[in-house]
Protein backbone atom coordinates (compact mmCIF):
# COMPACT_ATOMS: atom_id res chain seq x y z
CA UNK A 1 0.00 0.00 0.00
CA UNK A 2 2.53 2.34 0.60
CA UNK A 3 3.42 2.95 -3.58
CA UNK A 4 -0.12 3.77 -3.96
CA UNK A 5 -1.31 7.36 -4.00
CA UNK A 6 -3.23 8.93 -1.70
CA UNK A 7 -5.73 11.63 -1.25
CA UNK A 8 -6.26 12.76 2.45
CA UNK A 9 -9.43 14.59 2.67
CA UNK A 10 -9.93 16.66 6.38
CA UNK A 11 -12.95 17.51 7.52
CA UNK A 12 -11.59 20.16 9.98
CA UNK A 13 -15.26 20.57 11.65
CA UNK A 14 -15.30 17.09 12.81
CA UNK A 15 -15.97 16.24 16.74
CA UNK A 16 -16.99 19.67 17.14
CA UNK A 17 -14.23 21.76 15.76
CA UNK A 18 -11.34 19.45 17.23
CA UNK A 19 -10.29 17.36 14.28
CA UNK A 20 -8.62 20.91 12.81
CA UNK A 21 -6.22 20.71 16.05
CA UNK A 22 -5.12 17.07 14.46
CA UNK A 23 -4.21 17.73 11.31
CA UNK A 24 -0.58 18.07 12.32
CA UNK A 25 -0.83 15.11 14.33
CA UNK A 26 -2.17 13.16 10.96
CA UNK A 27 0.40 14.73 8.75
CA UNK A 28 3.04 13.37 11.47
CA UNK A 29 1.68 10.23 11.23
CA UNK A 30 2.27 10.03 7.66
CA UNK A 31 5.17 11.40 7.34
CA UNK A 32 6.53 7.82 5.11
CA UNK A 33 3.20 7.83 2.92
CA UNK A 34 2.84 9.46 -0.07
CA UNK A 35 -0.07 11.69 -0.21
CA UNK A 36 -1.77 15.05 -0.79
CA UNK A 37 -3.92 16.76 1.49
CA UNK A 38 -7.29 18.69 1.02
CA UNK A 39 -9.50 20.36 3.49
CA UNK A 40 -13.06 21.04 3.15
CA UNK A 41 -14.58 24.25 3.56
CA UNK A 42 -18.32 23.37 3.92
CA UNK A 43 -20.88 20.38 3.58
CA UNK A 44 -20.64 18.92 0.69
CA UNK A 45 -17.01 19.54 -0.35
CA UNK A 46 -15.61 16.18 0.69
CA UNK A 47 -17.82 15.16 -2.23
CA UNK A 48 -16.83 17.04 -4.37
CA UNK A 49 -13.48 16.81 -3.62
CA UNK A 50 -13.60 12.77 -4.01
CA UNK A 51 -15.53 13.00 -6.95
CA UNK A 52 -12.39 14.71 -8.65
CA UNK A 53 -10.01 11.96 -7.27
CA UNK A 54 -9.84 9.50 -10.30
CA UNK A 55 -5.92 10.10 -10.55
CA UNK A 56 -5.63 8.68 -7.01
CA UNK A 57 -5.18 4.84 -5.58
CA UNK A 58 -6.74 5.91 -2.77
CA UNK A 59 -9.05 8.71 -1.12
CA UNK A 60 -8.75 8.77 2.74
CA UNK A 61 -12.03 10.40 5.01
CA UNK A 62 -10.23 12.17 8.05
CA UNK A 63 -13.63 12.97 10.06
CA UNK A 64 -16.35 11.28 11.77
CA UNK A 65 -18.87 9.12 9.84
CA UNK A 66 -20.60 12.46 7.98
CA UNK A 67 -17.11 13.26 5.87
CA UNK A 68 -16.92 8.95 5.19
CA UNK A 69 -20.47 9.47 3.79
CA UNK A 70 -19.85 12.45 1.72
CA UNK A 71 -16.75 10.96 0.31
CA UNK A 72 -18.17 7.99 -0.60
CA UNK A 73 -20.63 9.48 -2.25
CA UNK A 74 -18.00 11.35 -4.52
CA UNK A 75 -16.14 8.81 -5.30
CA UNK A 76 -19.55 6.33 -6.67
CA UNK A 77 -19.77 9.43 -9.08
CA UNK A 78 -16.64 7.80 -10.84
CA UNK A 79 -16.27 5.53 -13.30
CA UNK A 80 -15.89 1.81 -11.33
CA UNK A 81 -12.30 0.86 -13.49
CA UNK A 82 -11.24 3.39 -12.33
CA UNK A 83 -12.77 4.47 -8.79
CA UNK A 84 -9.98 5.12 -5.97
CA UNK A 85 -10.47 3.15 -2.96
CA UNK A 86 -11.93 4.53 0.26
CA UNK A 87 -9.90 4.80 3.28
CA UNK A 88 -10.76 6.02 6.64
CA UNK A 89 -8.72 7.75 9.60
CA UNK A 90 -11.65 8.41 12.38
CA UNK A 91 -11.17 12.09 13.81
CA UNK A 92 -14.77 12.54 14.40
CA UNK A 93 -17.37 11.57 17.16
CA UNK A 94 -19.13 8.65 15.42
CA UNK A 95 -17.11 5.23 14.74
CA UNK A 96 -19.93 3.16 13.28
CA UNK A 97 -17.92 3.07 9.51
CA UNK A 98 -14.98 2.32 11.10
CA UNK A 99 -16.54 -0.53 13.40
CA UNK A 100 -18.61 -2.11 9.62
CA UNK A 101 -14.74 -1.79 8.15
CA UNK A 102 -13.30 -3.39 10.69
CA UNK A 103 -11.00 -0.08 11.07
CA UNK A 104 -9.21 0.43 14.66
CA UNK A 105 -10.82 4.07 16.67
CA UNK A 106 -7.14 4.91 17.35
CA UNK A 107 -5.78 7.68 15.02
CA UNK A 108 -1.94 6.01 14.87
CA UNK A 109 -3.70 2.42 14.35
CA UNK A 110 -5.69 3.40 11.41
CA UNK A 111 -2.70 5.45 10.04
CA UNK A 112 -0.84 2.57 9.89
CA UNK A 113 -3.06 0.33 8.18
CA UNK A 114 -3.00 2.87 5.16
CA UNK A 115 0.86 1.34 4.36
CA UNK A 116 0.42 -2.29 5.99
CA UNK A 117 -3.74 -3.02 5.21
CA UNK A 118 -5.22 -4.88 2.40
CA UNK A 119 -7.82 -3.95 -0.33
CA UNK A 120 -11.28 -5.79 0.31
CA UNK A 121 -14.36 -5.11 -1.54
CA UNK A 122 -17.58 -4.16 0.32
CA UNK A 123 -21.23 -3.39 -0.53
CA UNK A 124 -22.83 0.13 -1.22
CA UNK A 125 -26.57 1.01 -0.64
CA UNK A 126 -28.49 3.33 -2.61
CA UNK A 127 -31.35 5.06 -1.57
CA UNK A 128 -32.74 7.51 -3.76
CA UNK A 129 -29.81 8.35 -5.89
CA UNK A 130 -27.78 8.60 -2.54
CA UNK A 131 -25.14 5.87 -1.62
CA UNK A 132 -24.81 4.43 2.01
CA UNK A 133 -22.08 2.26 3.31
CA UNK A 134 -23.50 1.41 6.71
CA UNK A 135 -27.33 2.19 7.11
CA UNK A 136 -31.21 3.47 5.84
CA UNK A 137 -33.54 3.74 8.77
CA UNK A 138 -37.25 5.09 8.98
CA UNK A 139 -39.26 6.41 11.33
CA UNK A 140 -37.99 6.75 15.07
CA UNK A 141 -34.55 6.24 14.11
CA UNK A 142 -34.65 9.35 11.82
CA UNK A 143 -36.36 11.69 15.04
CA UNK A 144 -33.48 10.28 16.91
CA UNK A 145 -30.99 11.52 14.35
CA UNK A 146 -32.33 15.19 13.82
CA UNK A 147 -32.20 15.12 17.23
CA UNK A 148 -28.45 14.16 17.54
CA UNK A 149 -27.92 16.56 14.84
CA UNK A 150 -29.38 19.64 17.06
CA UNK A 151 -27.25 18.04 20.40
CA UNK A 152 -24.15 17.88 18.72
CA UNK A 153 -24.15 21.71 18.18
CA UNK A 154 -26.07 22.65 21.33
CA UNK A 155 -24.49 20.47 23.54
CA UNK A 156 -21.45 19.33 22.52
CA UNK A 157 -22.12 15.44 22.91
CA UNK A 158 -20.63 12.49 20.71
CA UNK A 159 -20.84 9.25 20.05
CA UNK A 160 -23.07 6.86 21.97
CA UNK A 161 -23.92 9.04 24.61
CA UNK A 162 -25.25 11.69 21.52
CA UNK A 163 -27.48 9.38 20.37
CA UNK A 164 -28.82 7.67 23.46
CA UNK A 165 -29.51 11.04 24.90
CA UNK A 166 -30.94 12.02 21.93
CA UNK A 167 -33.30 8.28 21.47
CA UNK A 168 -34.48 9.15 25.27
CA UNK A 169 -35.62 12.66 24.33
CA UNK A 170 -37.58 11.19 21.43
CA UNK A 171 -39.26 8.19 23.51
CA UNK A 172 -40.21 10.91 25.93
CA UNK A 173 -41.28 13.30 23.64
CA UNK A 174 -42.00 12.07 20.43
CA UNK A 175 -42.74 8.56 20.77
CA UNK A 176 -45.37 7.04 17.63
CA UNK A 177 -45.55 4.40 14.96
CA UNK A 178 -45.80 5.60 11.46
CA UNK A 179 -47.91 4.14 8.81
CA UNK A 180 -45.92 2.82 5.65
CA UNK A 181 -46.54 0.31 2.84
CA UNK A 182 -43.97 -1.84 2.25
CA UNK A 183 -42.38 -4.76 0.10
CA UNK A 184 -38.77 -6.47 -0.15
CA UNK A 185 -37.57 -7.38 -3.19
CA UNK A 186 -39.73 -6.79 -5.84
CA UNK A 187 -42.56 -8.75 -4.07
CA UNK A 188 -46.11 -5.98 -3.82
CA UNK A 189 -46.45 -3.73 -1.00
CA UNK A 190 -48.28 -4.50 2.28
CA UNK A 191 -48.85 -1.90 4.27
CA UNK A 192 -48.12 -1.96 8.13
CA UNK A 193 -47.76 0.16 11.13
CA UNK A 194 -43.98 0.27 12.72
CA UNK A 195 -41.70 2.06 14.52
CA UNK A 196 -38.86 1.20 12.82
CA UNK A 197 -37.42 0.14 9.94
CA UNK A 198 -33.80 -0.37 9.47
CA UNK A 199 -31.85 -1.70 6.21
CA UNK A 200 -28.16 -2.02 7.00
CA UNK A 201 -24.89 -3.32 5.45
CA UNK A 202 -23.17 -2.69 8.97
CA UNK A 203 -23.84 -4.18 12.26
CA UNK A 204 -24.35 -0.92 14.38
CA UNK A 205 -25.48 2.27 13.73
CA UNK A 206 -25.48 6.07 16.47
CA UNK A 207 -22.33 5.17 17.54
CA UNK A 208 -22.44 1.73 18.56
CA UNK A 209 -26.46 0.48 18.79
CA UNK A 210 -26.21 -2.88 17.54
CA UNK A 211 -29.75 -2.81 15.67
CA UNK A 212 -28.68 -5.76 12.94
CA UNK A 213 -25.50 -7.96 14.88
CA UNK A 214 -25.34 -10.24 12.55
CA UNK A 215 -24.63 -7.98 9.12
CA UNK A 216 -21.72 -8.54 6.99
CA UNK A 217 -21.35 -5.78 4.86
CA UNK A 218 -19.94 -7.87 2.34
CA UNK A 219 -22.40 -10.68 1.71
CA UNK A 220 -24.22 -8.63 -1.19
CA UNK A 221 -27.60 -8.20 0.90
CA UNK A 222 -29.28 -5.86 3.60
CA UNK A 223 -29.94 -7.16 6.69
CA UNK A 224 -33.54 -5.40 8.14
CA UNK A 225 -34.85 -4.79 11.57
CA UNK A 226 -38.32 -3.99 12.21
CA UNK A 227 -39.40 -3.10 15.34
CA UNK A 228 -43.67 -3.36 15.80
CA UNK A 229 -45.50 -0.29 17.76
CA UNK A 230 -44.07 0.15 21.86
CA UNK A 231 -45.27 2.27 24.33
CA UNK A 232 -42.93 4.36 26.28
CA UNK A 233 -42.42 2.08 29.53
CA UNK A 234 -42.26 -1.57 26.74
CA UNK A 235 -39.58 0.74 24.56
CA UNK A 236 -37.54 1.89 27.88
CA UNK A 237 -36.70 -1.83 29.13
CA UNK A 238 -36.00 -3.13 25.21
CA UNK A 239 -33.57 -0.05 24.94
CA UNK A 240 -30.27 -2.04 26.74
CA UNK A 241 -30.93 -4.91 24.80
CA UNK A 242 -31.09 -3.09 21.20
CA UNK A 243 -28.07 -1.15 22.39
CA UNK A 244 -26.20 -4.98 23.42
CA UNK A 245 -27.99 -6.41 20.09
CA UNK A 246 -29.54 -8.98 22.03
CA UNK A 247 -33.54 -7.79 20.92
CA UNK A 248 -33.31 -9.94 17.67
CA UNK A 249 -35.51 -12.74 19.27
CA UNK A 250 -37.88 -10.53 20.75
CA UNK A 251 -41.63 -11.15 18.90
CA UNK A 252 -41.88 -7.41 18.38
CA UNK A 253 -38.84 -7.33 16.45
CA UNK A 254 -38.69 -8.75 12.69
CA UNK A 255 -35.15 -9.57 11.16
CA UNK A 256 -34.60 -10.26 7.82
CA UNK A 257 -32.61 -10.39 4.65
CA UNK A 258 -32.99 -8.67 1.35
CA UNK A 259 -31.38 -7.04 -1.64
CA UNK A 260 -34.28 -3.78 -2.02
CA UNK A 261 -36.90 -2.44 -0.48
CA UNK A 262 -39.54 -0.25 -1.71
CA UNK A 263 -41.54 2.14 1.20
CA UNK A 264 -44.22 4.51 0.69
CA UNK A 265 -46.08 6.78 2.56
CA UNK A 266 -49.28 8.95 2.59
CA UNK A 267 -47.03 11.49 4.68
CA UNK A 268 -43.41 12.43 4.28
CA UNK A 269 -42.13 9.73 6.58
CA UNK A 270 -38.57 10.83 8.32
CA UNK A 271 -35.92 8.68 7.08
CA UNK A 272 -31.69 8.69 7.82
CA UNK A 273 -29.08 7.51 5.41
CA UNK A 274 -25.83 7.59 6.93
CA UNK A 275 -26.95 10.14 9.63
CA UNK A 276 -28.07 12.41 6.52
CA UNK A 277 -31.62 13.32 7.55
CA UNK A 278 -34.08 12.66 4.51
CA UNK A 279 -38.05 13.64 4.49
CA UNK A 280 -39.81 11.41 1.16
CA UNK A 281 -42.63 9.58 1.05
CA UNK A 282 -41.33 7.22 -1.32
CA UNK A 283 -37.96 5.35 -0.56
CA UNK A 284 -36.20 2.92 -2.92
CA UNK A 285 -33.46 0.98 -1.32
CA UNK A 286 -30.98 -1.21 -4.01
CA UNK A 287 -28.05 -2.90 -3.18
CA UNK A 288 -24.49 -2.55 -5.49
CA UNK A 289 -22.27 -5.50 -3.79
CA UNK A 290 -19.06 -5.23 -3.74
CA UNK A 291 -19.85 -2.01 -5.02
CA UNK A 292 -16.12 -0.25 -3.40
CA UNK A 293 -12.86 -1.29 -2.28
CA UNK A 294 -11.87 -0.36 1.25
CA UNK A 295 -8.43 -0.30 2.83
CA UNK A 296 -8.83 -2.61 6.40
CA UNK A 297 -6.66 -4.89 8.29
CA UNK A 298 -5.13 -7.77 7.28
CA UNK A 299 -6.52 -10.89 7.49
CA UNK A 300 -4.53 -13.63 9.39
Amino acid sequence: MTQARHLIIVNPQARHGEAEALSPVVEALLTNLPHDTVVTEAPGHASELAAAASGYDVVVASGGDGTVHEVLNGLMRIEAASRPALAVLPTGSGNDTCRTLGVPFELSEAAALLSTGELRRFDVGVCNGIFFNNSFAAGLDAKVTAKAVEYKVTKRRSGLWLYLTALLHVLFKDLGAFRLDIGFDGAPQTPCDTLIVAITNGATYGGGFKITPGADPTDGVFDVCMIDPLGLGQALWRLPFVIAGKHTKMPVVHMSRHRSALIDSEVPLPAQVDGEVLFERRYEVTMMAAAIECVVPRRA
